[in-house]
């Protein structure tokens, strides 16, 4: 374990949890304990509610990558399959066919289910709220692309939560990236050394950036305790993309889209930039509607009526999150009842 520079403040790396994360780089300390002296949620946050924060999950992040390369090998392999068939390659056939179905699947992950899973933290309960897809039965998968999937949502004590800075490898291409992420390692009793369950909270950052998780949980840890506010001017919430159409077609057209103006205005070398992305628009824009039918497709998570009702409401809309940031809006405290698990 190391020891991590936060701002001005040093974080003192508490003793090793059980079992130990293999990708740990440092505990941080108990929530009742000050980790940092800046704080931030790093982009991570899908939802605010009046008592709630939810934090998109790092797959959801990644949405519609797995489906772009399935298209693509989809009629490679059913091309592969027929000439197998014609020729009586029975076992290299067998091969193929498993490809094919492991295609089929790669589109079925991001056609069907949830855009994301969140983790939600619940400051009127004092619980932290995990959203997870159970998937389809297995004889479904690679083959059912349509349909509802089932979920349940596990619910621990935030007296139980030790978070952790995790740092682990990437690859763009050929290219290693080191990434870093936040991850929260559930104990069995407030205060104990036995983790039941560890899960990651937000997506990760790039280039081995080992502060931001640091803040992300001195944000967390300051709201749950009352310490500090759920939003701020300098926060900002997920930005997702691939969520309305031609913003996904225009993907990576600089000429195009709600900053085409802008890009314009910068010259000659800029028009020029933009048209030799022209040539790239049968693969970017391809990238960016594949995301796109995955946001279509996908259904927005649902943590039903009972924990909504103790998150004080709906989640808050961006003029909402502004006068929030500025003092402007106040908001009840959500009401203490006892959420059920939901599938």
């Amino acid at each position: 374990m190391t020891i991590l520079e936060s701002g001005t403040h040093t974080t003192e790396v508490a003793a090793d949890l059980n079992p130990p994360n293999g990708q740990a780089v440092a505990l941080l300390p108990p929530a009742f304990v000050q980790s940092s002296h800046d704080a931030s949620t790093g982009g991570g946050v899908v939802s605010v509610y009046p008592e709630g924060l939810a934090f998109v999950d790092q797959l959801g992040a990644m949405r519609g990558y797995l489906s772009s390369f399935g298209i693509l090998a989809l009629p490679l392999m059913i091309a592969m399959v027929v000439m197998g068939v014609s020729a009586g390659y029975w076992l290299p056939l067998i091969m193929v066919a498993i490809m094919l179905w492991l295609a089929l699947l790669f589109i079925q992950v991001d056609w069907v289910g949830f855009r994301y899973e969140p983790v939600l933290l619940n400051r009127a309960l004092g619980k932290v709220h995990v959203f997870k897809a159970t998937g389809l039965p297995w004889w479904q998968w690679g083959w059912k692309l349509w349909g509802r999937t089932r979920y349940e949502i596990d619910t621990y004590e935030w007296s139980c939560v030790r978070a952790e800075v995790v740092e682990f490898t990437i690859f763009t291409g050929q290219i290693p990236r080191r990434e870093s992420g936040l991850v929260f390692a559930i104990t069995d009793v407030p205060g104990g050394r036995d983790v039941v369950q560890r899960f990651g909270v937000g997506p990760s950052f790039g280039y081995g950036d080992l502060q931001a998780p640091v803040e992300r949980w001195e944000h967390v840890r300051r709201f749950m305790r009352h310490e500090g506010p759920a939003w701020t001017l300098n926060d900002s919430l997920y930005q997702d993309w691939g969520v309305k159409f031609w913003p996904s077609f225009w993907l990576f057209q600089p000429l195009f889209g709600d900053d085409a103006a802008a890009w314009r205005r910068k010259g000659l070398f800029a028009w020029i930039g933009g048209v030799a992305m022209l040539f790239f628009l049968p693969i970017t824009a391809y990238f960016g509607v594949v995301r796109y039918i995955s946001y279509r497709l996908k259904r927005e998570p649902s943590w039903g009526r009972e924990i909504l009702a103790s998150l004080g409401g709906p989640a808050l809309t961006n003029e909402q999150l502004r006068a929030l940031a500025l003092g402007g809006l106040k908001v009840k405290p959500g009401k203490a009842s006892k959420p059920r698990r939901r599938r």
